[in-house]
């Protein structure tokens, strides 16, 4: 089952901006979080690459023999060939490691390129006769780094400049093209960097693009439109369970915090429904503000009440929490659309956990939890409203009791 945090909130206006040259996030933490999602395409592409590539380069030892027959230096490219070979075989064996990261993946790309145009330089060196069919594969390679090869494009780019470079400094030096036939050539490879670039750049952006479609359209199905908190579907479907199975697990703490706007269907009746709608944004943006960035969870469970997962928190440290909310609210006001200001309180009720020890905690579900936090809530209603009410693990009666509170108003 999904973790929680595999839904990042995002910004369509600014964190999805992409930067000109390498058509990548400006945002370094959408960046990684764009890789993490496109690792297993990544890898796939690598891993199809680097077959094809050993497994071509080396068979093209064929055409060494025909140009050079059987001879010392026939061997040496072979062994040349083997060495990228060898460089592919490895850089499979990274891609297969488990949990293995972006980085790793694309540095086992550099280095079959940097490997692969260092042994077609070997081979251009060696075979000197055939230079205008060497120019064309010097094209081909281009083309399979830029596209085929996944990499950060600034590093396919500077390679590929490099080995540009290198090639055409070659193809000087052997003097075996003439100024005219060495000037064609040195355009054609500028000219394929140059479209090996815009299309890397344009693929980039549209896997991006596709990227942030699925992004916001997975924000749309597990966030409130109204409130931006999660809704009560992906509370059911992934939160809970996935939050209680980590209490214990790792024989922590979970508490579960129920809150409800008072009186909210006077505020609708007196203020009309755009002012209610805005009590409830001033509310879940200060429940967001006050818990804990990508540990806690706050869901719109309905209407205007709403559900808190703490993660690692007591009883004790939610009911703190709960008070302080409680307190802050009572002082926020909120403007109605016409300029009024509309002051409200809420009432909370209180429930945890604790994995630590004990017996029967295997049978907590989200129904006893939020069943065990929502009669509270209604204590907390029932003795006068606009105060926080708690009681310990919903699995332990008999020490309930001992362990329940109402803070009031004072």
């Amino acid at each position: 089952m999904a973790e929680p945090t595999e839904v990042p909130r995002f910004d369509a206006e600014t964190n999805f901006k992409l930067d000109r040259l390498w058509s990548e996030f400006e945002d370094a933490s959408v960046e990684q979080e764009f890789q993490h999602h496109h690792r297993i395409a990544t890898h796939t592409t690598l891993v199809r690459t680097l077959v094809f590539s050993g497994v071509f380069y080396v068979a093209f030892a064929f055409s060494d023999i025909a140009a050079l027959g059987y001879s010392r230096t026939t061997f040496v490219l072979f062994l040349a060939r083997c060495g990228l070979a060898l460089t592919c075989v490895v850089g499979l064996r990274v891609a297969s490691l488990l949990h293995v990261s972006v980085a790793s993946l694309r540095a086992a790309a550099s280095a079959v390129e940097i490997v692969g145009f260092t042994g077609f330089m070997m081979i251009t060196w060696l075979r000197p006769n055939g230079m205008a069919t060497h120019c064309m594969s010097m094209c081909i390679l281009l083309i399979v780094v830029y596209n085929f090869i996944p990499n950060k494009l600034i590093w396919a780019l500077l390679i590929s400049l490099a080995a540009t470079i290198a090639f055409i400094a070659i193809s000087a030096a052997l003097k075996t093209l003439d100024s005219s036939a060495l000037l064609t050539s040195s355009m054609l490879l500028v000219f394929t960097n140059v479209l090996g670039y815009v299309t890397a750049r344009r693929h980039n952006r549209l896997v991006r693009d596709e990227f942030c479609q699925h992004a916001l359209l997975r924000n749309l199905s597990v966030r409130d439109y109204l409130t931006d908190c999660f809704n009560r579907r992906y509370l059911t479907d992934v939160l809970f369970d996935a939050e209680l199975r980590r209490t214990r697990l790792y024989k922590s703490k979970l508490a579960v915090i129920l809150c409800d706007i008072d009186h909210f269907k006077q505020i609708n009746d007196s203020y009309g429904h755009p002012a209610g709608d805005a009590v409830l944004r001033t509310f879940a943006a200060l429940l967001l503000a006050h818990t804990r960035h990508e540990v806690d969870s706050v869901i719109r469970y309905g209407g205007e009440e709403f559900l808190l997962l703490l993660p690692q928190t007591d009883v004790a440290g939610a009911t703190v929490l709960a008070e302080r909310m409680r307190q802050s609210f009572e002082l926020t006001t909120t403007r109605a659309w016409d300029g009024r200001e509309i002051r409200s309180t809420a009432s909370f009720g209180v429930v945890a956990v604790d994995c630590a020890g004990g017996s029967g905690l295997d049978l907590v579900t989200e129904e006893s939890l939020v069943g065990a936090a929502d009669a509270q809530l209604y204590r907390a209603k029932n003795a006068g409203r606009n105060r926080v009410c708690a009681s310990g693990a919903p699995s332990a009666p008999d020490q309930d009791a001992g362990q329940e509170g109402v803070f009031a108003v004072t």
